[in-house]
């Protein structure tokens, strides 16, 4: 099989999935897996495989996305989260769109077991494809969009929302993102406790970007909700509605207790 001349990023610390993520990948690519912070199983996972490795101490994502893209020699590179799959020729396909755009963005399909993580598939839909944003996973990104974006990437210490503030400057830049929804991976079901979780997380990185002075505003959507149960459910709505609460207290929780110690970066 042919190369392609494309890198796969793949973060991970914890998560024994990965192996599942790369037994999913069927293109002749350039594989680059961030062990950030890794535990001694899924180091052996990663042995495995014929990849390039980058070693971090730490768990940041945004540093180990920077320290994978930096690692990759291609010019065209995918970011992918650990414990999603590619389906196939999802791949080829994002990588033919990064021929005319600098962003392209496949669709992550959230599956689901019950009724819960039904609805926070629906939620997670709503966000996330409805209206096309540069978010990871498997966003697809050119090495030359770098010097229109302001030089960089990621903020290494904008935790969980680095990929919210990439969205805005390339928003800012007037740089389209190229929407391939033809091109999909799938995302294993979520339990309400890992998606309230990651809710919680989301209001902390937002509140990290407004005391940074990228960003303004608390940034919950309660004045969605009802586009929500139109276009999703009620369910989802009521879903919707408990995300934005866990969403709320994790902003506010970052101004008591500022959990990764971001504000003495701050200038």
């Amino acid at each position: 099989m042919k190369k392609l001349p494309l890198s796969i990023i793949i973060p991970c610390a914890t998560d024994i999935r990965i192996k599942t993520c790369l037994d999913s990948i069927n293109e002749n690519v350039e594989i680059v897996v961030v062990l950030n912070g890794p535990t001694t199983e899924v180091v052996n996972i990663v042995k495995k495989y014929s990849v390039e490795v980058v070693t971090l101490s730490e768990r940041n994502l945004p540093k180990s996305l920077n320290a994978g893209i930096e690692k990759a020699t291609n010019q065209k590179f995918i970011l992918m989260d650990s414990d999603c799959v590619f389906h196939s020729r999802a791949i080829k396909k994002i990588f033919l769109a990064l021929n005319n755009n600098f962003v392209a963005k496949g669709k992550v399909i959230f599956q689901y077991d019950n009724l819960i993580s039904r609805s926070i598939s629906r939620v997670r839909d709503y966000t996330n494809a409805d209206t096309v944003k540069a978010y990871n996973p498997f966003l697809g990104l050119r090495k030359d969009l770098v010097d229109k974006i302001g030089g960089f990437f990621f903020h290494n210490d904008i935790y969980w929302t680095e990929d919210a503030d990439l969205n805005n400057r390339i928003v800012a830049a007037g740089i389209k993102i190229k929407s391939v929804p033809c091109a999909i991976a799938y995302h294993p079901s979520l339990t309400l406790k890992q998606d309230l979780n990651s809710a919680f997380k989301y209001g902390i990185g937002k509140r990290i970007r407004v005391e940074k002075n990228i960003a303004k505003g608390i940034g919950s959507h309660y004045s969605m909700i009802f586009d929500v149960a139109k276009k999703k459910g009620l369910l989802s709505a009521m879903y919707y509605h408990i995300w934005n609460c866990s969403y709320t207290a994790g902003y506010y929780f970052q101004i008591v207790k500022d959990p990764y110690k971001t504000r003495r970066l701050i200038n």
